[in-house]
């Protein structure tokens, strides 16, 4: 398991005694809640330029800080159905592959949400259903959130480059 970045059981009990920043993340139909330190940037989806061919949820590149970084639908990589284009993307840093891809792109349904996450504010939703790329469904705020599965997320993107 990577150690950088995942909401792993450790990260989150470090959360008790303080916070932990991260990022509310609208894909379609969903929330998804990552630490800060996954997330690089952001950047509008305007610059996201399309493959000809998608292929499971590779929806092509954008430029950022001179590099072309490939960009991915999770909502496809987690076996879920066409999206509407994307608004903006959120650039991460990759934790587990980063020797091929050091920086890999989210489509985002809109604007990103920065947060203090803390363990009292979660209540685990227990045998909630979550696809391939989660790990686990949370109520946060009111709010239902997914945990991604980032190790599991960037082995399929690792296949797909």
């Amino acid at each position: 398991m990577s150690q950088l970045g995942t909401l792993s059981q450790t990260t989150l009990l470090s959360a008790t005694t303080g916070s932990l920043p991260g990022y509310l993340l609208p894909v379609w139909q969903k929330m998804l809640m990552v630490p800060s330190t996954t997330v690089l940037d952001f950047v509008p989806a305007n610059h996201l330029t399309p493959i000809k061919k998608k292929k499971d949820g590779y929806l092509g590149t954008v430029e950022w800080q001179e590099k072309s970084i490939p960009v991915f639908s999770f909502e496809t990589l987690n076996k879920g159905s066409k999206v509407p284009e994307p608004q903006t993307i959120a650039i991460f840093h990759a934790i587990s592959i980063g020797d091929k891809v050091a920086e890999y792109g989210i489509a985002l349904q809109a604007a990103a949400e920065q947060i203090k996450i803390k363990i009292s504010e979660l209540e685990d939703i227990e045998k909630a259903q979550v696809g391939p790329m989660e790990f686990m469904q949370v109520r946060f705020r009111e709010d239902l959130a997914y945990i991604p599965d980032l190790d599991a997320l960037e082995a399929r993107i690792l296949s797909l480059v």
